[in-house]
């Protein structure tokens, strides 16, 4: 399938999915997807991005585990479409896809950028139901982004996607203009209550053990974060992937995938 468009990319990974074994959930008005057999890994998207972005790494997941995908409030299928999004809203709804979907089961909580800081509130909130946390270039520190996260211009977004990918990544044209699209009303700019959910001092309190998978060439949260919310979480390692950036996953599919199966 020919990717010329951020909708084509969003189907081809959702197609993937299915493929895969994989099959689509509601609960309420959250979508997820729901793969495999065995303890169960939930996986978290960052903001903006949506459950079909495990696609590189889920199959393979499936073989072992239980694999449970959520498009978070406001992303991929997920209502509200529109609005603000609270943090509390997208942790309650993150919730309830838990309960759904392993009720009374403890699970790996796996987060990608926003989605392992839901992960960690979703923690602290739950320790008895949180088995393991894997923190894949995680939120959570009270610390701004190091690029700007709109972009108004085509040089504006250039950087700012290389901050993602990489510094020798060449963005597709379809990639800039979603990035350009973004600048008015994209989940990420919905979102509220950041204030009223850090953490940073609370880090502390997480006990679950901690994994965090960095890319060595993340230009959004740096090494030097990743450092710090290590050294901030008891019990808890830093991997850092080479070749990899903010969403290593995508980047270094494999290398994630050692991380992620050592572990689990």
């Amino acid at each position: 399938m020919a990717i010329e468009s951020s909708s084509d990319f969003v189907r081809m990974t959702r197609d993937a999915l299915a493929a895969a074994g994989f099959v689509r959930r509601e609960v309420g008005e959250t979508v997820y997807w729901d793969g495999g057999a065995g303890s169960t890994l939930v996986m978290i998207h960052g903001a903006n991005d949506q459950a079909g972005t495990w696609f590189t790494v889920a199959p393979a997941l499936a073989r072992t585990h239980r694999v449970i995908l959520p498009d978070l409030a406001g992303h991929g299928e997920s209502a509200p479409k529109d609005g603000l999004l609270p943090i509390s809203l997208l942790v309650s709804r993150l919730e309830a896809v838990i309960d759904d979907a392993a009720p009374h089961e403890r699970v790996t909580l796996v987060g990608n950028s926003l989605g392992g800081w839901l992960v960690m509130l979703y923690a602290l909130q739950h320790p008895e139901r949180a088995e393991r946390l894997v923190l894949e270039a995680s939120g959570g520190l009270d610390r701004p982004l190091a690029v700007p996260i709109v972009a108004h211009t085509r040089e504006e977004a250039i950087p700012i996607l290389r901050a993602v990918h990489g510094p020798q990544y060449e963005p597709p044209e379809w990639v800039i203009s979603a990035l350009l699209n973004r600048a008015n009303g994209s989940p990420m700019l919905r979102l509220t209550e950041h204030l009223e959910h850090s953490i940073e001092s609370r880090l502390g309190e997480l006990t679950p053990p901690a994994t965090l998978i960095w890319g060595e060439h993340d230009g959004v949260l740096p090494l030097s974060y990743a450092e710090a919310l290590r050294d901030a979480i008891p019990n808890s390692d830093l991997h850092v992937i080479e070749g990899g950036a903010h969403i290593p996953h995508m980047q270094q599919p494999e290398r994630f995938l050692q991380c992620l199966t050592a572990i689990s």
